[in-house]
């Protein structure tokens, strides 16, 4: 009993010591170290805006038109203010209808708070009556009793039982005896261990050159006689490529999209469209006859079916909405695709030869896209906004409501796409990008619910299952290159890469049938015929003194509309591309082309910049921080560094120019809200995904040679080191060549030397 009253003490006196020190800690936090931390933020903050101000608008507004001045930053300021000036003012008549409000019901707001008082007085006095109700019962419960007549019962032996708390303590006892035992037996075995290491060093052992090891020692010691062991045999090493077939894949060259076919075991793909169109999502049917695709031959894009026996291409669905990225049933009766018709991504179902359809299966708000249809033929895979990001959905067909619909990934920081069931059904193949590195994952299945961990087996995206479903295919992406990569998955390492080209790959299918030999003269014909070139790079004749090339002055609205006669013809064919598929003059202005050689920088920018080498141009930045923009920028990963997608909102908006966006864009003008987390992360992303048809302007500027250029390592708190408004037309040519084509080399030294 006194142990246990002092077990007791123990606990209460380091309870109320706990408290102690938290009031303690809580004391010193809000009274003595918030306050200090609360003014260096602010102090922070105010120089911030002091260096912002006087520091970085200056050294930008030197050199600049008044006329750009006062639009680029007059202009917003000029805005902000009136905002501001409305805010006030909406602010003080929203106070005096507070104050007018008080006036007029403070009365009654006194009435009914005592009312509330004496309803919370009348409460209280009827728990304390129950309360001694209560008690009285309680004590008359436990009112003694009188004694009874004690029975003695015949004694009995029996072993008593020990008290609790003796019990405890022969524990611990016992606990500690054993303890020791160990620690002076683990003592003693040190100390002999040297001895025994002595005695085995006094052993002279010898090793006998017999072909089974014997030892023998000097000592009377048993001989030991090696048994000899089978040799290895090596595992053998599986071939991706032995499901055979073929694979259907979108190549893009020459500013279009065609479908072509290359068959396991060949060099070289065969083209199966040449339409000047774009022709791209291919899908083959299940028997290998048909292959369905998506395309814009007829203005907008539209589901087709290419029948292989005779090269003809028939058109499935007829509506202006955007339709695309086709999936066949098992049976090969029915289609899923899918479409834009009620002003977001949806799925829908068609049959395959046009009779019955298009019928929804998709209505949530969210986008569904990049449908798969399961080899039972009674479950569909698709990609979905609904949990906030990219994540992977399975339907049934036999329960097909958008509330049926589980997420099978469920993974908040990680962005999944492109699903494909296995042959099986066991495994679902999907692309990751989350990391930088887009990597292929092939998730195990369980009556289509995961049944472990997704397993990596590549780099790359577009995955595709072998006829088998040993393999998968896939397109990477490296140094301008594209492979498309079958990967065994009992070997990760084992990838042998089975075409590779300068164009860009897509979307690639994997059948087991093969094309018909010989081929149809329709599709005969399109092998065989060849991509004609964007635009002509006409260069002025070389001189024979000075610089080799000649600056071309450049009809768009630009500080210094210059560039170098060797990329002139590419950007002039590039805006008119752009205005002819967004329906606007999106390079018709910009905020700036050529730079002189002796410009300088802005703080923590390189002054050897693209710009000299009149090979480079920006556009305004102001299109994507407006309230409604008419650009859209999407972040993307690669490797470490950080790449801004542009996409071009459209004129037309009926399904004829551009298609539905598929990813979240960044919102810049988060930086300069009321959160000071989205300054420290230059922004964030939107909350939805934007609404309408955008063209992809990184996408059309690669046709043309002007590729994108990644940010700075500082992009998330100096505004100038986002550049996402850079583009650049290098040519496989280093900076100190393509400037060496405008300037002589001792200019260049004198003014880099320096």
């Amino acid at each position: 009993r006194l142990l246990r009253l002092v077990w007791r003490g123990w606990g209460w006196a380091g309870l109320a010591l706990r408290r102690l020190l938290t009031q303690f800690a809580r004391f010193i936090w809000r009274r003595i170290l918030a306050p200090p931390w609360r003014f260096l933020g602010r102090l922070g903050l105010a120089l911030r805006n002091l260096l912002t101000l006087f520091i970085w608008r200056p050294l930008r507004f030197m050199g600049m038109p008044w006329w750009l001045l006062y639009r680029r930053y007059l202009h917003r300021t000029v805005s902000s203010a009136l905002r501001r000036l409305g805010g006030v003012a909406l602010s003080l008549l929203r106070r005096a209808g507070q104050a007018v409000t008080r006036l007029l019901f403070r009365p009654l707001r006194r009435r009914w708070r005592k009312g509330q008082m004496r309803r919370v007085r009348r409460r209280r006095e009827w728990r304390t009556r129950v309360r001694v109700w209560q008690a009285r019962m309680r004590v008359a419960l436990l009112r003694p009793q009188p004694p009874r007549k004690a029975v003695i019962a015949p004694a009995v032996p029996r072993f008593e039982e020990t008290p609790q708390p003796r019990r405890r303590i022969t524990r611990l006892a016992t606990t500690g005896l054993a303890l020791g035992l160990v620690i002076v037996a683990s003592m003693i075995t040190a100390q002999q261990a040297p001895r025994l290491r002595g005695a085995a060093a006094e052993n002279e052992y010898q090793i006998s050159s017999s072909k089974f090891v014997t030892v023998t020692a000097t000592s009377p010691v048993p001989t030991a006689t090696a048994t000899p062991l089978p040799s290895p045999t090596p595992w053998p090493t599986p071939d991706p490529l032995n499901g055979g077939g073929s694979v259907v894949f979108t190549l893009r060259q020459q500013g279009n999209s065609d479908l072509y076919a290359l068959s396991i075991g060949k060099s070289q793909p065969v083209r199966l469209t040449d339409d000047p169109a774009e022709d791209r999502d291919p899908a083959w049917s299940p028997d290998g006859s048909e292959i369905a695709f998506s395309s814009r031959r007829d203005g907008n894009w539209e589901i087709y079916v290419l029948r292989l026996r005779d090269g003809d291409v028939r058109r499935l669905t007829y509506d202006t909405a955007f339709d695309g990225g086709p999936s066949w049933s098992p049976d090969g009766q029915w289609l899923v695709f899918e479409s834009y018709r009620s002003g977001s991504l949806d799925l829908f179902l068609l049959s395959s030869d046009g009779e019955q359809g298009p019928i929804p299966l998709t209505q949530h708000p969210a986008p569904d896209f990049s449908p798969a249809w399961s080899p039972d033929g009674r479950h569909i895979a698709f990609t979905s906004w609904r949990s906030g990001n990219k994540d992977i959905y399975i339907l049934s067909l036999d329960d097909a409501a958008d509330n049926a619909a589980h997420n099978i990934t469920g993974t908040p920081r990680q962005s999944e796409d492109n699903p494909a069931f296995s042959p099986d059904g066991a495994f679902l193949a999907y692309d990751d990008a989350s990391s930088g590195r887009r990597l292929v994952y092939a998730l195990p299945l369980s009556d289509y619910r995961p049944a472990g961990q997704p397993v990596s087996h590549g780099q790359g995206q577009h995955p595709s299952w072998s006829p088998d479903g040993k393999a998968l295919t896939f397109i990477y992406n490296s140094g301008g290159q594209y492979h498309l990569i079958a990967s065994s998955l009992d070997a990760w390492s084992v990838a042998p890469q089975s075409f590779t080209t300068p164009a860009r790959l897509a979307g690639a299918n994997w059948s087991a049938h093969v094309l018909p030999q010989p081929l149809p003269r329709a599709l005969e014909t399109i092998s065989h015929s060849l991509s004609q070139p964007l635009f002509q790079e006409s260069v002025a004749p070389v001189a024979a003194e000075g610089p080799p090339f000649l600056l071309r002055e450049i009809p768009v609205d630009a500080p210094a509309p210059y560039l170098s006669d060797r990329v002139d013809q590419s950007f002039l064919a590039l805006r008119q591309r752009v205005e002819a598929e967004t329906g606007w003059d999106f390079l018709g202005e910009l905020d700036q082309m050529y730079e002189a050689i002796d410009g300088q920088p802005l703080p923590g920018q390189n002054s050897q910049t693209w710009n000299k080498a009149g090979r480079a141009f920006d556009y305004l930045s102001d299109r994507a921080l407006a309230f409604d923009p008419s650009v859209v920028i999407v972040p993307r990963r690669e490797e470490a560094d950080t790449y801004w997608r542009t996409y071009l909102k459209t004129t037309a908006q009926d399904g004829t120019q551009g298609e539905p966006l598929r990813d979240l864009p960044w919102n810049f003008r988060a930086r300069f809200g009321p959160e000071p987390r989205y300054y420290d992360q230059g922004g964030k992303l939107e909350e939805q995904v934007p609404v309408g048809y955008f063209a992809d302007f990184t996408a059309l500027a690669a046709d043309y040679g002007w590729t994108w250029s990644p940010a700075n390592d500082n992009w998330r708190t100096y505004f100038p080191g986002i550049r996402f408004w850079h583009y650049e037309n290098r040519q496989d040519l280093t900076w100190e060549q393509a400037m060496l084509e405008l300037h002589p080399a001792d200019v260049l030294l004198a003014v880099f030397r320096r």
